[in-house]
């Protein structure tokens, strides 16, 4: 009997009509339990004509159209026998089973996404209703298995309903990805992989030591300051698109070569001729979402370094196919915790990285063996290297200024000279700060995440004075997030990714902003990179939607 909390016996009311009535229906009686046993032998046996129409109506065929029409305009019965038909199955009109044999060879190439074992026990009857009447094959069929049910309802769905091409297309080129990529012997997985990565290592050492290169003229062609002729070419990785944002785009120094990467940590490689850009190889750097790549300068050497957020960096040689992974701190690694910020000087002499705690290290560009590391005041939140590797600017996200000499032999032991230090025009919160300038760094460009650009001249510097800048960019009002010059000094191209089309293109030494280029039509989207072509010709624009879209300056 139930207790309640003081212990005293609770007297239960018997139950209501209402309640015996709920409880029977959901948990039944034993009269129900007995009567449902009997029926256990006839299951399957689907002898009520509504339970059958019902199981044909959720499977597809629930249109009304046919309803009108009669049988024999929909299906013909095709009773003659051909001399090529003599090898063929007869037909057992009671059953159906050879025509499902054949259609279940035909449709078995695509496995079914469900399947019940019950199907295989029921059988229904095509005569116990005009709808099923329609899935007779032959005058005689009466009986067919579940099975062959469910093969003659999909056929006729799909006479109803055709196809669509795109499946077909997508099918197509899964079956061709497969045949090039995925397909290989498991005994010799190893050794096809090998075949297959020498055989692209070997077709890019080709390309890579062919005479078509970019073409570097010597004599500056000056570019308009008011209006700019840009006209855009295909795409550079429509062919293999990205499968995330494409965080780093960079051109190879000296061959029309482009590499994207991002999130799906996977670098691709492209031959730009801004018609076909075909695919060259990728490289799939495993637990590794690429944050930054970029192409050594030296054009000789053929690496490609990549790095995101981890405790190394990936050191790539197109020459030979090999992955390298670099994290030599040695005894530096509570200020270098991440690898995800990094730059290469224009030289390849240096690799600088953005430590934590206000700390800039520099590594050996070939070794990447740690040198020297510099400490400022507040967070370290970009940095970049003059054109002749003899300093290095790093600013912090107050808009302090750091300018270290990097001349001579450099230790740790060696002394840090600061070359210079002042503060950003009215700079507060810095994302970006960017060298340029025709083989020098001339021009100087900071951006704030209040979307303002300043710009320097530097050789209007005075040593005793603070810097002012001679143009102060403010079309953009989302925070700056990249800051690239052309190689000739004349462009700079700025971005913010957190806006829509939030891209511009500024004259120098003039510091105006193009205003017929990008237009509200441009699809640029969320840029996440910016590059020129080391010839000044093309500008690649990546985005969060993995494209790569292709620009030529008529200009040059």
């Amino acid at each position: 009997m139930p207790k309640n909390k003081d212990g005293d016996i609770v007297e239960v009311p018997p139950k209501d009509e209402e309640e015996l009535m709920l409880e029977k229906l959901v948990f039944g009686d034993l009269a129900g339990l007995e009567s449902n046993l009997r029926k256990v032998d006839n299951l399957y046996d689907f002898d009520d004509e509504e339970e059958v129409v019902g199981e044909l109506d959720e499977s597809g065929d629930d249109s009304d159209e046919f309803d009108n029409v009669q049988d024999e305009d929909l299906f013909f019965i095709d009773e003659g026998v051909h001399e090529n038909d003599s090898d063929q199955m007869e037909v057992d009109a009671s059953s159906g089973e050879s025509d499902e044999e054949d259609s279940e060879e035909e449709m078995s190439e695509e496995e079914d996404a469900w399947r019940d074992s019950d199907d295989e026990k029921l059988n229904v009857s095509l005569t116990s209703s005009d709808r099923l009447k329609k899935l007779k094959k032959t005058p005689e069929d009466d009986l067919i298995s579940g099975k062959a049910y469910m093969l003659r309802l999909r056929s006729q769905f799909e006479k109803i309903y055709p196809r669509p091409l795109w499946a077909d297309q997508v099918d197509q080129e899964r079956d061709e990805n497969s045949s090039d990529e995925d397909i290989v012997l498991d005994e010799d997985e190893g050794q096809d992989n090998d075949q297959q990565n020498g055989k692209q290592t070997a077709a890019l050492s080709k390309l890579l030591s062919s005479t078509h290169q970019f073409v570097i003229t010597k004599q500056l062609k000056l570019i308009s300051p008011t209006r700019i002729s840009i006209t855009r070419l295909k795409d550079a990785n429509y062919q293999k698109l990205s499968k995330g944002a494409v965080q780093a785009i960079s051109f190879h120094p000296t061959h029309p070569i482009l590499l994207t990467g991002g999130f799906d940590k996977t670098i691709r490689l492209y031959q730009i001729d801004g018609k076909t850009n075909n695919f060259i190889t990728s490289y799939y750097l495993r637990n590794c979402p690429i944050m930054s790549s970029h192409f050594f300068p030296q054009a000789d050497r053929n690496i490609i370094y990549a790095a995101g957020r981890r405790k190394y960096m990936n050191k790539i040689n197109l020459n030979t196919g090999e992955i390298e992974k670099i994290s030599r701190m040695y005894g530096h690694e509570q200020v270098q915790k991440s690898f995800e910020s990094f730059k290469i000087s224009p030289q390849g002499s240096f690799i600088g990285l953005i430590g934590n705690s206000g700390w800039f290290n520099l590594v050996n560009g070939t070794t990447g063996q740690w040198i020297k590391g510099f400490k400022i005041e507040g967070t370290v939140v970009d940095f970049d290297f003059g054109f002749d590797e003899s300093f290095v600017v790093v600013v912090n996200s107050a808009g302090d200024v750091w300018e270290f000499e990097l001349k001579g032999k450099l230790s740790s032991k060696s002394e840090t000279r600061i070359l210079r230090k002042w503060s950003d025009d009215g700079g507060i919160g810095i994302t970006k700060i960017k060298l340029g300038g025709r083989n020098s760094s001339r021009w100087l460009a900071i951006g704030s995440n209040t979307g303002v650009v300043n710009l320097y001249d530097r050789e209007n510097f005075d040593t005793n004075a603070q810097p002012k800048p001679f143009k102060t960019v403010e079309n953009l009002v989302t925070s700056i997030s990249s800051l690239t010059f052309s190689p000739d000094g004349q462009l700079l191209a700025i971005a913010s990714r957190g806006k829509r089309d939030a891209f511009k293109l500024i004259h120098l030494p003039s510091g105006s902003v193009y205003s017929n280029w990008p237009t509200s039509g441009t699809p640029l989207g969320k840029v996440t990179s910016v590059v020129f072509s080391p010839n000044n010709e093309i500008l690649a624009v990546g985005n969060e939607a993995g494209k790569v879209t292709l620009w030529r300056l008529n200009h040059y």
